[in-house]
């Protein structure tokens, strides 16, 4: 069976499941095996510095084109593609213009997802349209065990029950149910949404500033300062992890954020906006992991390097010019 995958997240899970894609997007570089693939995708806006590519182009939008050489190639039987955003990468309708204006024999399958579970079912889906049930099944079993595993480490005040009292929250780092934000943008600010906010509840955090399903919204300073976090997450699309700290930074150097409780306890972190926050593949139970060892360290261990702690004091070392802003979102993130 030949599988092609334009977007990072069915990669990283058609991989996982023993049938890696002949060829993928120019977003995809997980598993470093499929860096040397065959690229069906890139950049509208670069198709200027290569003439020759634009006479290959099978379909575009604004943002993204597909090379139809490239995909015609391997003749496909399975092209996997999403329709979570069409900014974070190249979408279905696309993917589908292409195929037909092909006119390919293959199945496009749109690896989609609001929430967890549809996360977690897209393994079960990606299975299927790639002859990998047995594998599929294998590893989503190692998905809810692992999740069980975080979901059985938070403390059992953690969980709210019906008319319960609040937690003493005097302790900064003992607060049974730690109020979360996870900013997957800084400027303007936007809480991260569809299965961000399920992740931080596993994880025994409050997600006040989104629920699980919605899509990532702007948020006031306002919002933020009322619902007053005590753990603080940024990573931005398309970041990396020093890229997210250099975002945090300057997140930290502004007043209005002075006196979260976040700030003031030294509770903020960046994490790699690219590899965990934005992608929807198995590997958000790493998201889920590195979260609960931040909400609560005393309970899940060290987080391996993938969140690292920004002290307050590195917003001196911030500037305006390091701050991820929407004209640069454009085009540069990834799914």
């Amino acid at each position: 069976m030949s599988v092609v995958s334009l977007f990072p997240s069915a990669t990283e899970v058609a991989a996982a499941l023993g049938a890696t894609p002949v060829a993928v997007s120019h977003q995809c570089d997980r598993p470093p095996s499929v860096t040397d693939r065959p690229t069906l995708t890139g950049l509208v806006s670069e198709l200027d510095a290569d003439p020759e590519s634009v006479e290959r182009v099978v379909a575009y939008d604004d943002v993204y084109y597909v090379d139809g050489d490239a995909l015609a190639a391997p003749d496909p039987d399975v092209v996997l593609t999403q329709g979570v955003c069409a900014v974070c990468a190249l979408d279905e309708r696309l993917a589908r213009r292409a195929v037909e204006r092909l006119e390919l024999d293959a199945t496009v399958l749109d690896v989609h997802a609001d929430d967890l579970d549809d996360v977690l079912a897209n393994v079960e889906r990606i299975g299927e349209a790639v002859d990998r049930c047995d594998a599929a099944t294998e590893l989503r079993s190692e998905l809810d065990a692992r999740i069980e595993a975080v979901a059985g480490a938070v403390p059992v005040d953690a969980v709210p029950a019906a008319g319960a009292v609040s937690p003493d929250r005097s302790d900064p780092e003992g607060a049974a149910r730690p109020r979360v934000a996870v900013f997957d943008w800084t400027d303007p600010l936007r809480h991260g949404g569809l299965w961000i906010p399920d992740l931080v509840e596993i994880a025994g955090g409050e997600s006040g500033l989104a629920a699980a399903g919605e899509r990532a919204g702007k948020v006031s300073a306002a919002a933020v300062r009322e619902f007053d976090p005590e753990v603080i997450v940024v990573g931005p699309c398309g970041y990396d992890v020093a890229g997210a700290e250099r975002a945090a930074a300057n997140l930290l150097d502004r007043k209005s954020f002075e006196a979260v409780s976040a700030v003031r306890n030294g509770r903020v972190y960046a994490m790699d906006g690219t590899a965990y926050l934005n992608r929807h593949s198995h590997r958000v139970v790493d998201t889920l992991e590195a979260l609960a060892a931040v909400i609560h360290p005393d309970r899940s261990g060290e987080s391996d390097g993938r969140v690292r702690r920004v002290p307050v004091e590195s917003a001196e070392r911030g500037g305006t010019s390091d701050r991820p802003t929407e004209e640069g979102r454009s085009g540069s993130v990834t799914e």
